[in-house]
């Protein structure tokens, strides 16, 4: 099987809330949090080369799987402490080994968040979904040598989102863009989510947000197992 590598659906579960007896005294009422995908040090293929994605700017020009070279329409970046990630397990990030995934892929080491989605292709996936390309989170990727949860640690996770949901290189592996649901503009901060309503008027509503489709079929925990079951 190949693996080749990929961040949020309209159904994604990124949203967290920090449990109330936290260290910090979190309030659990407070708005659920997104995290973003990527991690600073994650190089993602343009057609000027390779550009880390905390260098990424609106307007910027990134290759995609599907659609040939794609202009960069926002981008989002989100702090997360150590204190954050030893409360909230739920979005201490995935850290995948170089090669991990098949085929010396990635090529370097990545970080990215738990519910950031990865590109797998494989006869078993047109086997089981007909689809011989589909997307799986990085979280449900752990029961394979080379991938595991990271140590909390201070880190920024940072996204970047083009006109349609897309699917890029990052270290050498596809990956996926920002794609926004519900659940996921509810964890943006606030004057990013009126940029993005801005750029993508249409994402006010649910009618819109069902409109922006995913790039690929994604697949859920059990079915994911089915993928790797051998």
């Amino acid at each position: 099987m190949t693996v080749v590598n990929t961040c949020p659906d309209s159904t994604a579960l990124w949203c967290v809330n920090k449990p109330a007896n936290s260290a910090a005294g979190t309030d659990p009422s407070l708005p659920q949090k997104i995290v973003p995908c990527f991690t600073p040090g994650t190089a993602i293929a343009t057609p000027r080369g390779e550009i880390l994605v905390e260098d990424l700017k609106v307007g910027a020009r990134v290759l995609t799987r599907d659609n040939g070279i794609r202009h960069i329409n926002w981008v989002g970046h989100k702090s997360v402490t150590t204190d954050d990630l030893k409360t909230t397990p739920g979005i201490r990030p995935i850290f995948i080994k170089a090669g991990a995934l098949g085929d010396g892929l990635p090529e370097r080491d990545m970080l990215v968040s738990p519910y950031h989605r990865v590109l797998i292709v494989s006869e078993m996936a047109q086997m089981y979904f007909e689809q011989n390309e589909v997307l799986v989170y990085a979280k449900d990727l752990t029961k394979i040598d080379g991938v595991k949860i990271g140590a909390p640690q201070d880190l920024t996770y940072v996204h970047f989102m083009c006109e349609h949901h897309e699917v890029v290189l990052s270290n050498g592996t596809w990956t996926e863009t920002f794609q926004p649901g519900d659940y996921s503009l509810r964890g943006v901060d606030e004057d990013q989510r009126e940029e993005l309503f801005q750029l993508f008027p249409q994402l006010a509503t649910m009618e819109g947000l069902k409109q922006y489709r995913a790039a690929r079929k994604t697949l859920q925990r059990k079915e994911t197992k089915v993928l790797f079951k051998s």
